[in-house]
C-alpha cells in the first residue's frame, strides 16, 4: 500500500510540473520588439532588428510600430491584421540600394499589396522611406495625415495616387529622382487639388522643371529644393495664402566648389522669379533661396512679407547686394540673416562693405556672413549694425581675415554669439608685422576644391548646418566667442581688451605653444568656460590662469606637445588656485611624468584625465603618483578611459577621492580589478569597466557595495557570473554585460532576497549556448518583466549549430524537461534499476529458501497434502541440454538405444522433443514428467548444470522427496561438473550409486548401461549408505 501511494504521488508531480513547465514555454516578454509607453502612447521598436517580415508577436494594443532599417521587402494585408489601434507606422531604409548590391529582389523595391494599410481605420503616419518604391502605394486609409516616401524611385504622381487621401496633412517626396537620375519626375495636373487639408508638400530633389499647378491653399510649407526649376512665375503661388515656408533653393545652383554633382543653369544664370511672385505670400515666415546664382535680389519680392523671419541667401554673387540692400528695408520683422558664401571668385577685398540698410533690419536676431571673405575688419564698416538691439549672434567664420579691431564689439550691447572661426587672425604684433602677414596669397586656400560628400541627409538642410555655432555648454555661461582654427599662436595682454565681459572663450586649434604665466587673460576675468583643446601649450608656471577668478570649465586636452617631452617641467599646479574650476579636461596629452605628483583642488567636480598614460604613473615599482587624485577633495566625476591600464595598484585605486560618485576606466587593458576595494567609496553610483579585459566578476556585489546603480561591463572578457552575484539586496539598476564570452547565465546569478531593484540588463553580442540549460535563465526572464533587456534580437545564440543566429527568446524548449522533471524520472529509473538488480540478486541467492519457506508456513496454515500422483506411465524422464546437438544425439542413439531396446529389461523413457504434449506450457509439460516418471536423470555437461532448465527441474524433482518421500534424482556425468558443490558430494556418501560418470574406457560402457538400468527399475532408498542412513535415524 505504500509503495503504491509513493508510486502515484510521483505520478502527480510528474504530471503537475510538465502542465506547470509548458505553461511557462509561452513567454511574456516582448520580442522581437521593445515596447515602452510613453505619454499615452504604446511604442513598439523593431528598428535595426534584421527582421525579414512584420513580427506577429506585436501586442494589439501597440498605436507606434517602428519598423525602420530591416530586411522587409514585402508587405501584405496580413501583415498588420489585428493592430487596429496602430497610428504611426514607419518602414523607412527596409530596401536600401547600395551600389555593390546586385540583387534583383532589392532593385525592384519593396512590395506593397493594394489595400496592405486599408483596414488600419486609426492610421495617421506612415513612413516608407528608402525602400526602391515605384510608385504610390494603392489603397492606403483615408485617416492617413502624414505620408513619406522620400529616396524612392517614383517617377509619376497621378491623381489616382492622391484620390483617396483627403485628409492627408503631409506628404514628402524629396530625392526620388536626384543627381544620376536621367528621368523627369512627371505631376499629373490637378494631383495635389483635391487634397484640401494639405499643410506640407515636399518635392525637392526632383527634376520638376516648374512649379506643379493646382496647388492646394490649405499649404503651409512648400519645399522645391533643386528641383531643376528655372522660372517664377507671377501665378506659380497665387493661391497659397496660407503659405508660411518655401524652400527654392539649389535651383540653378552656385556650382563653384560644389560637394555633389552640379549643374548650373546655361552661362551661370541665377533663377528667374518674376518680381510679383511673392505678393501674395503675406504669411510667409521662412524664405530659402541659397544657391539660385542670384545677383539682384529685387525689393518687390518682399512687398507683402511683412511677417518674414528667416531668409537664406547664402551661395550666390550678392556682395553688390550686401553693399546696396535695398531690399533689407522691406524686412522689418526678419531675425535671421544668411548671406554666407557669396564672395567673388579671385578677389581677397581689404574691407567688407554693408549696406546701411542693414540698420533697417530692427528684428534681426543672427546674421551669418560667412565667406565673404575679406582681410581687414575695422570699427567703422559694422556702423550700419550698431542699433540692431537685438542682434545676438555674428557669424564670421571662414573669411580668412588677417586683422581685427575688437572693440568693434562693444557697441552690441545684446550680442551674446560672436563666431571668427577658421579666419586667419594672429597675435597683435607691430604694424611691421601685420603688414608682412597681409602680403600672404589667398587664393591658393579659396579655389581649392572642397571634398565630396558621399551621402546626404535628406531631412538636414542642404546649403547651412543647423547646429549651434557654439556648442550650448560653453554659450550657456553668458556671452561666447569663438576664435578657434586661426592663427593666435601667441596671446598678448591686450589681445581681448575689446572683450571684457566675455564668458565664454574658445581658442582652440590656434597652433599656441605659450607657457602661460597668469597675465594672458587679465582682460577677460569674467570667463567661466575656456577651451584651448589641440594646441601645443607649455605649462610652466602655477600661476596660469590665476587671473581668471570666476572660472568654472577649462578644456586643456590634446596639449600632448610638451607632455611627450620627459626632459621638460609639466607643472599643473594652477589647478589649486582655480577656486571655483568644476570641471578640467586634461584628456588625450599623453601624460606619463609631472613635476608635481598629485593634482590639488577644492572646488572641481570633473576630471577627464582620458587618453594619458596612467600605466606608467601607476606603475608597481614608483610609488609616486599613487596619490595623483588624492586631494582632489570634492570630485564627483573621474573618466579614466584610455589610459593602458592593465591593472590598478590597491594603493592608488585607495587613494581615489571618496566622494566619487562616477568612475570610468572603461577603454583600456585590465585584466584584475579588486572589487573589494569598492567597500571605500560609499558614495559610488556609476562604474564603467567596459572595453576592457577582464575575465571574471564578484561572488557578491553587494557585499563590497550598497551605493553602486550603474554598473558596465560590456565588451570584457567575461565567461562566467557566480552564483549569488546579486544575492543580497543589491541597489544595481543598470547592468552593461554585452560583447563579452558568456554562454550561459544561470538565474541564481540575479536573484536577490528581496525584490530586484534592477531596471536594464543588456546582453546582447555574447555567444549563448542554447541547449535546455538556457532554460534555467529564460524562467527569470518571465518572472521578471519589470527587468528590461534591450535589441533581444541581438542576444543570440552562438552554438550547437541548429540554433546558431537565433535569439533565446525565440528557442522552442518544449522538448526540454524541468529540474522537477529530471528528478522524478531519475528516482523512477533508479528506482527500478535497484528493484531489479534485487530481485535478481535474491532470486539468484535465495529463490530455492523462499520457495520452500513458503511452502512449508502453506503447509503449516492449509494442513499437508500430497501433490504427487500414483500414476505413472515411465520409468525415467531424462533432463537434458536439448540445445547441446552432440548431448542430444548422445541421449537418442545411446541413452534410449540402450535403455528402450535392449534385449532384457527394457525401461521407457520420458524424452522431451518425443513425448512431450505440443501446445502445453514448459513448466506444465515439465511437471507432468517428472511426476509421472518414477525417476528422473540429469544429463549433466559443464554448460548444462549452468542452465536454468535444469535448476527448474532438479528443484521439481527434489519436490518429491519432500512431498512423497521419495529420492527418484539420478545424475549421469558425460563432463567433471559440480566438484564443489556439497549436495553432490553428500549424495556421492549415501547413494553414490545414484551417480553415474560417463567412462573413458569404451570396454567399461556395457557396465555403465547395466548400472543404469539396475538404478532406474530399483529404488534410491534400498541403496543407501547404511552408516549414514542410521547415523540420522539416530536422531
Amino acid at each position: 500500500m505504500t509503495l503504491h501511494f509513493l508510486l502515484l504521488t510521483c505520478l502527480f508531480l510528474l504530471i503537475s510540473d510538465s502542465c506547470e513547465f509548458f505553461a511557462e514555454a509561452n513567454y511574456s516578454r516582448s520580442y522581437p520588439c521593445d515596447e515602452t509607453k510613453r505619454n499615452g502612447s504604446v511604442i513598439a521598436e523593431c528598428n535595426n532588428r534584421r527582421l525579414h517580415e512584420v513580427p506577429q508577436t506585436v501586442d494589439k494594443s501597440v498605436t507606434e510600430l517602428d519598423l525602420s532599417g530591416n530586411f522587409i521587402r514585402r508587405i501584405t494585408n496580413e501583415s498588420f491584421q489585428g493592430l487596429q489601434n496602430l497610428t504611426k507606422i514607419d518602414l523607412n531604409h527596409n530596401v536600401k540600394l547600395w551600389p555593390q548590391n546586385e540583387n534583383p529582389a532589392v532593385k525592384n523595391g519593396m512590395t506593397i499589396t493594394d489595400g496592405a494599410f486599408l483596414n488600419l481605420k486609426n492610421l495617421r503616419e506612415l513612413l516608407l522611406e528608402d525602400n526602391q518604391l515605384q510608385e504610390v502605394p494603392a489603397g492606403l486609409p483615408k485617416s492617413l495625415k502624414e505620408l513619406s516616401l522620400i529616396q524612392n524611385r517614383i517617377t509619376v504622381l497621378t491623381k489616382k495616387n492622391t484620390s483617396g487621401l483627403r485628409n492627408l496633412e503631409s506628404l514628402y517626396l524629396g530625392w526620388n529622382c536626384y543627381f544620376a537620375c536621367n528621368e523627369t519626375f512627371a505631376v499629373e495636373d490637378g494631383t495635389f487639388e483635391n487634397l484640401t487639408k494639405l499643410k506640407v508638400l515636399s518635392l525637392s530633389f526632383n527634376p520638376l522643371f516648374h512649379v506643379p499647378p493646382k496647388l492646394p491653399s490649405s499649404l503651409t510649407e512648400l519645399y522645391l529644393s533643386n528641383t531643376k526649376i528655372k522660372n517664377i512665375s507671377q501665378e506659380d503661388f497665387k493661391g497659397l495664402r496660407n503659405l508660411k515656408v518655401l524652400d527654392l533653393s539649389g535651383n540653378c545652383p552656385r556650382c563653384f566648389n560644389a560637394p555633389f554633382p552640379c549643374i548650373p543653369c546655361k552661362g551661370g544664370a541665377s533663377i528667374q522669379i518674376h518680381p510679383l511672385a511673392f505678393q501674395t505670400l503675406t504669411q510667409l515666415r521662412y524664405l530659402n533661396l541659397s544657391s539660385t546664382s542670384l545677383r539682384k535680389v529685387p525689393a518687390t519680392w518682399f512687398d507683402n512679407m511683412h511677417h518674414l523671419k528667416v531668409l537664406h541667401l547664402e551661395f550666390n554673387y550678392l556682395m553688390d547686394e550686401i553693399a546696396s540692400g535695398e531690399f533689407l528695408a522691406k524686412l522689418p520683422s526678419l531675425e535671421i540673416l544668411d548671406l554666407s558664401y557669396n564672395y567673388e571668385l579671385k578677389k581677397y577685398p581689404q574691407y567688407i562693405n554693408i549696406s546701411q540698410k542693414f540698420s533697417k533690419l530692427t528684428s534681426l536676431q543672427i546674421l551669418h556672413l560667412r565667406g565673404y571673405v575679406f582681410q581687414e575688419l575695422r570699427n567703422e564698416d559694422f556702423q550700419p549694425l550698431r542699433n540692431l538691439s537685438n542682434l545676438m549672434a555674428i557669424n564670421l567664420g571662414v573669411n580668412f581675415i588677417k586683422q581685427i579691431d575688437f572693440t568693434v564689439f562693444q557697441s552690441f550691447s545684446n550680442l551674446k554669439i560672436i563666431y571668427l572661426s577658421e579666419n586667419r587672425i594672429s597675435p597683435l604684433v607691430s604694424d611691421t608685422k601685420q603688414q608682412n602677414a597681409n602680403g600672404s596669397s589667398f587664393q591658393r586656400h579659396i579655389l581649392k576644391p572642397r571634398s565630396a560628400v558621399t551621402e546626404f541627409d535628406p531631412h538636414s538642410n542642404f546649403y547651412h548646418n543647423t547646429n549651434p555655432l557654439i556648442k550650448p555648454q560653453c554659450s550657456n555661461y553668458g556671452k561666447a566667442l569663438d576664435l578657434s582654427l586661426n592663427s593666435i599662436f601667441f596671446i598678448g595682454i591686450k589681445q581681448f581688451e575689446g572683450f571684457r565681459n566675455i564668458s565664454c572663450l574658445n581658442l582652440s586649434s590656434n597652433g599656441n605653444g605659450q607657457a602661460l604665466n597668469g597675465t594672458e587673460f587679465s582682460l577677460l576675468r569674467g570667463i567661466k568656460y575656456l577651451d584651448l583643446t589641440n594646441n601645443r601649450l607649455d605649462f610652466d608656471d602655477d600661476a596660469a590662469f590665476s587671473e581668471l577668478p570666476l572660472l568654472e570649465v577649462l578644456d586643456l586636452s590634446y596639449n600632448a606637445h610638451y607632455f611627450r617631452i620627459a626632459g621638460v617641467t609639466h607643472r599643473l599646479g594652477f589647478i589649486q588656485n582655480l577656486t571655483q574650476l568644476k570641471v578640467l579636461n586634461l584628456s588625450y596629452n599623453s601624460i606619463f611624468t609631472l613635476t608635481e605628483p598629485y593634482l590639488k583642488s577644492m572646488s572641481l567636480e570633473e576630471l577627464v584625465f582620458s587618453g594619458n598614460r596612467l600605466d606608467l604613473l601607476w606603475n608597481a615599482q614608483d610609488v609616486r603618483y599613487w596619490q595623483i587624485f588624492k586631494y582632489l577633495s570634492n570630485l564627483t566625476r573621474l573618466r579614466l578611459a584610455s589610459n593602458n591600464l592593465q591593472r590598478i595598484p590597491d594603493e592608488a585605486f585607495l587613494n581615489l577621492p571618496r566622494s566619487l560618485t562616477e568612475l570610468y576606466i572603461n577603454d583600456n587593458r585590465l585584466n584584475f580589478f579588486n572589487w573589494s576595494l569598492l567597500q571605500q567609496f560609499p558614495h559610488l553610483c556609476l562604474l564603467d569597466l567596459s572595453g576592457n579585459e577582464l575575465f571574471f566578476v564578484t561572488d557578491s556585489l553587494s557585499k563590497f557595495t550598497s551605493s553602486l546603480e550603474t554598473l558596465l561591463l560590456g565588451q570584457n572578457r567575461i565567461s562566467h557570473l557566480p552564483s549569488g552575484f546579486l544575492s543580497e539586496a543589491s541597489s544595481l539598476t543598470h547592468l552593461d554585460l554585452s560583447a563579452n564570452q558568456l554562454k550561459m547565465i544561470n538565474k541564481s546569478t540575479f536573484e536577490t532576497k528581496t525584490a530586484t531593484k534592477l531596471a536594464i540588463l543588456e546582453l546582447g553580442r555574447n555567444p549563448f549556448d542554447c541547449t535546455c540549460d538556457i532554460g534555467d535563465f529564460r524562467e527569470w526572464m518571465d518572472g521578471n518583466l519589470n527587468v528590461t533587456i534591450p535589441r533581444l534580437t541581438d542576444v543570440i545564440c552562438a552554438s550547437p549549430g541548429d540554433q546558431q543566429g537565433k535569439s533565446i527568446v525565440s528557442l522552442e524548449l518544449t522538448t526540454c524537461v524541468s529540474d522537477t522533471i529530471a528528478a522524478i524520472f531519475c528516482f523512477f529509473t533508479f528506482f527500478v534499476t535497484i528493484s531489479v538488480m534485487l530481485a535478481a540478486l535474491a532470486h539468484h541467492w535465495f529463490y530455492w529458501d523462499a520457495w520452500f519457506l513458503y511452502h512449508v508456513c502453506l503447509a503449516k496454515v492449509k494442513g499437508y497434502r500430497s501433490l504427487s500422483t500414483s500414476q505413472t506411465f515411465y520409468d525415467a524422464y531424462v533432463s537434458y541440454d536439448t540445445k547441446d546437438a552432440s548431448v542430444t544425439d548422445w541421449v537418442i542413439n545411446e541413452l534410449r538405444f540402450h535403455l528402450e531396446e535392449s534385449e532384457d529389461k527394457n525401461v521407457l523413457l520420458c524424452l522431451e522433443e518425443r513425448d512431450w504434449d505440443p501446445g502445453l506450457a514448459i513448466i506444465d509439460n515439465l511437471m507432468q514428467s517428472i511426476n509421472q516418471s518414477r525417476k528422473t536423470i540429469f544429463v549433466l555437461t559443464k554448460k548444462y548444470a549452468k542452465n536454468w532448465n535444469f535448476k527448474t527441474a532438479f528443484y521439481l524433482a527434489l519436490q518429491r522427496l519432500i512431498d512423497e518421500n521419495m529420492d527418484v534424482i539420478v545424475f549421469i556425468l558425460l563432463e567433471p561438473v559440480l566438484q564443489h558443490s556439497q549436495y553432490l558430494r553428500l549424495r556421492q556418501r549415501i547413494c553414490k550409486s545414484s551417480i553415474l560418470q560417463w567412462p573413458d574406457n569404451p570396454k567399461a560402457e556395457g557396465l555403465f548401461w547395466q548400472s543404469l538400468k539396475n538404478v532406474v527399475l530399483t529404488a534410491n532408498d534400498s541403496r543407501y549408505n547404511n552408516l549414514y542412513v542410521d547415523s540420522i535415524k539416530q536422531y
